[in-house]
């Protein structure tokens, strides 16, 4: 029995992505950047003691918000909280959720160039069955991180972000388009790894995680 809720316990929990859509080109004092993502259901790699799996998770959102401190930095916070499809060992179904938050201090290096650091907040949700509900205990790592953007026409800008830190590292590839002056069209393919990710308070098992997909979404800027 314990075997088989570690088993579920790890393929139910999910990472998130690393906190950036469209970058901010702006850090001035007051300009901000509200964006909303959608990552359809992408490859989850699970790995820990009693498995290695992958599975599917749901379709899930990214809301996040930066706002521009002047001199060249900027404050980010972004809540991203993946679902898992019901996955079922063939006695129960079960199915769970994690629960991230992300503040970021950005630095503009140029115009081409940006650096960041902060903390990511993982916690883990799950419903097993029988054994009912269970809540994770909550992780804080830090990252660090860079992104570096390019002009790709009048319209197109092209992205990239690579992330580590403690337990965690990520890289991401964007295109955005800009609709208007404020309003842009995301598109990107992310690759996030979270390691000794917290399954239950009571007890100290972990599982590591892997998530990769695509992913779209908009950002206004005002």
């Amino acid at each position: 029995m314990k075997k088989k809720v570690l088993s579920a316990l790890a393929v139910l929990s999910l990472a998130t992505s690393i906190g950036f859509a469209s970058p901010l080109n702006d850090f001035s004092q007051g300009k901000v950047a509200l964006d909303v993502a959608a990552r359809p259901s992408a490859d989850i790699d699970v790995s820990s003691t009693d498995l290695d799996s992958t599975i599917d998770g749901k379709n899930s959102y990214d809301f996040g918000l930066t706002v521009g401190l002047g001199n060249n930095f900027a404050f980010q916070y972004r809540n991203f909280n993946p679902k898992s499809k019901d996955y079922s060992d063939g006695f129960e179904t079960y199915n769970g959720q994690l629960k991230t938050q992300e503040f970021n201090v950005l630095y503009q290096i140029d115009k081409n160039y940006t650096v960041f650091a902060g903390v990511n907040q993982v916690k883990s949700k799950y419903n097993l069955g029988e054994v009912g509900r269970v809540t994770g205990d909550t992780n804080n790592n830090w990252q660090v991180g860079l992104t570096g953007q390019a002009p790709l026409g009048d319209k197109f800008t092209g992205y990239a972000t690579v992330a580590a830190g403690k337990d965690n590292n990520a890289w991401k590839l964007g295109l955005s388009y800009a609709i208007d002056k404020s309003l842009d069209f995301d598109l990107f393919y992310a690759r996030n790894k979270y390691d000794n990710v917290k399954l239950t308070k009571e007890a100290p098992y972990s599982a590591d995680y892997t998530v990769k997909g695509f992913g779209y979404g908009l950002t206004y800027k005002f």
